[in-house]
């Protein structure tokens, strides 16, 4: 993807997360983390530097927009390596994702994803975070996985998509364990427009450059008050789902669908093919 204006170098230190002033006060945050934008260690720091980057009020920031290097995939689940001190990234991430993520929808910034390729898991619950998204009409394909997985979404999934789409529509996007496609993911309010791949950029740009040409406080107060007018969840509330999350997978059953959905798989990490067709490890041999 290409911007004119967007500067050449990232503003903040990170191989594979880059951002970038567009316009005054629009900043594009890049995921680049190849080859399938598993969300690790190092993906969630440069995340944690937007955040500080965006709270610095000299940086005057008033819009990011979060989009992918690779068509392919969004931002995907959180990835399954173990560090050298012997402690989950998974279980880190996880513990720090709360309050992240309601950073993303409280802050005074505000918060959009371009949405190309495959949001799942992670991904989606970040996704659904923000502001807004707009998803590729031919390309987009969000789907919250866990309970196919064993377990039960831990990072808003639940929240969220019950919030966006009404209950009955959450029931099914989260029970199914399957992707949805640009355009059912409009109709359900799970994101804003499915727009034509050829067209999302420039119209998601052109929002964001307008409102960041905006009064700050302006924008801000709109955000804060739609905030109060319609609650959001809460760390908390993400601490505990997450809780419950974690248990599940503990359990024998638990555990019995991660082992078949590992030999199915053919073990871990998942290659490209795997990734690109997830929903399927849950479908019943």
């Amino acid at each position: 993807m290409s911007n004119p204006g967007m500067s050449e170098e990232s503003l903040i230190r990170n191989d594979v997360v880059r951002l970038r002033e567009v316009s005054a006060g629009c900043f594009a945050v890049v995921i680049d983390n190849p080859p399938f934008n598993l969300v690790d260690s190092q993906v969630f720091a440069g995340l944690q530097s937007v955040r500080s980057f965006a709270g610095d009020s000299a940086n005057d920031v008033s819009v990011l927009v979060f989009e992918s290097a690779n068509p392919e995939f969004f931002i995907n689940h959180v990835g399954l390596d173990i560090s050298d001190e012997g402690v989950s990234e998974p279980m880190v991430i996880h513990q720090e994702w709360p309050a992240f993520s309601h950073w993303l929808s409280s802050s005074p910034v505000v918060t959009i994803a371009i949405l190309r390729g495959r949001a799942r898991g992670f991904g989606c619950e970040f996704a659904l975070s923000a502001d807004m998204r707009f998803a590729s009409k031919e390309n987009a394909r969000i789907a919250m996985l866990e309970v196919g997985f064993g377990a039960v979404p831990g990072g808003g999934g639940l929240e969220w998509s019950q919030l966006l789409a009404g209950r009955a529509r959450a029931m099914e996007f989260v029970l199914s364990s399957d992707d949805f496609d640009a355009d059912t993911a409009e109709l359900y309010g799970l994101v804003n427009r499915s727009i034509p791949d050829a067209e999302l950029d420039a119209y998601v740009y052109r929002l964001a450059c307008r409102i960041a040409s905006f009064n700050p406080s302006a924008v801000a107060t709109v955000k804060s008050y739609l905030t109060k007018r319609q609650a959001i969840p809460l760390p908390a509330d993400l601490a505990d789902i997450g809780a419950v999350a974690g248990s599940l997978l503990s359990t024998d059953a638990g555990q019995a669908v991660v082992a078949r959905i590992m030999a199915k798989a053919g073990g871990v990490p998942f290659d490209y093919q795997v990734e690109l067709d997830l929903p399927k490890l849950c479908d019943t041999p």
